[in-house]
């Protein structure tokens, strides 16, 4: 899966956006189980590379793993 370079399509936003980028990231958790799994991993591969106000978190793929794990998430319909 070829992920775009970070710095050409880095999608930035002004702090009086965060809580708009915060409610979507929210939104797209609570699907998260209905999405199929190519697209799962590739937003879990941009995520860990994606701009951000903290820009370093280390071992940031990992921890977002365990974050997805951690979550409760409803078995997938159909």
């Amino acid at each position: 899966m070829k992920l775009p370079k970070q710095d050409q399509f880095a999608f930035k936003y002004p702090s009086e956006d965060e809580p708009f980028v915060r409610r979507f990231g929210a939104a797209l958790l609570l699907h998260w189980a209905e999405l199929p799994e190519e697209l799962r991993a590739k937003i879990l591969a941009e995520a860990a590379v994606v701009w951000d106000r903290e820009f370093h978190i280390p071992q940031i793929s990992k921890k977002l793993e365990l974050f997805l794990k951690r979550r409760p998430v409803p078995p997938r319909e159909g």
